[in-house]
């Protein structure tokens, strides 16, 4: 996601990263490693109060609801405050904070929308399991699924929303600072 979609950031949200750094595609390289650990742990986190909704209510439409409804704040949540915590990191600001705050946590939030049913889905003990083979491909297939509906999502809401055009500096390669 960060190779593409933090352009989404720094075009919507005119959010920027400020410190020196080797870059891939204007995004320091440090953020591609940090990334993978803290939505990790955002997901796997995710995964507890589904589990709890999915084993302690019986299937039918309240259920559905109710999980829609945990997933719809638990994203808005998750995006929130990533937000405000990354805005006391020196090297990382935005141009409107208030806006970063309310729209831009909810345009964060269509990550959480999209991924976090898929990555509970993942780990249902009466679904199909990894393992050689065609299943194997089939986790591989759900993240390009996963990664193109968010892209889908950002875009959508960039164009009817925000109205912004979508501008991509970045070189391939490059060294800040």
């Amino acid at each position: 996601g960060n190779y593409w979609y933090t352009h989404y950031f720094y075009c919507v949200l005119r959010a920027k990263y400020t410190m020196p750094s080797w870059r891939l595609n204007d995004v320091p390289i440090a953020m591609y490693l940090a990334t993978h650990f803290y939505f990790s742990s955002y997901h796997v986190l995710a995964n507890l109060p589904q589990r709890y909704v999915r084993t302690a209510y019986t299937a039918g439409p309240q259920r559905t609801a109710l999980q829609v409804g945990l997933i719809l704040a638990m994203a808005y949540a998750t995006a929130f405050m990533e937000t405000l915590t990354i805005c006391h990191f020196p090297y990382y600001s935005f141009e409107d904070r208030d806006m970063a705050y309310t729209v831009g946590s909810a345009f964060y939030g269509i990550y959480f929308i999209v991924s976090f049913p898929m990555y509970f889905a993942m780990d249902e003990p009466d679904g199909p399991q990894p393992g050689p083979g065609p299943r194997l491909a089939e986790p591989a297939i759900h993240s390009f699924a996963a990664g193109m509906m968010v892209l889908l999502g950002l875009d959508i809401v960039r164009l009817s929303v925000a109205g912004t055009p979508l501008s991509i500096g970045g070189l391939l390669w490059e060294v800040t600072g």
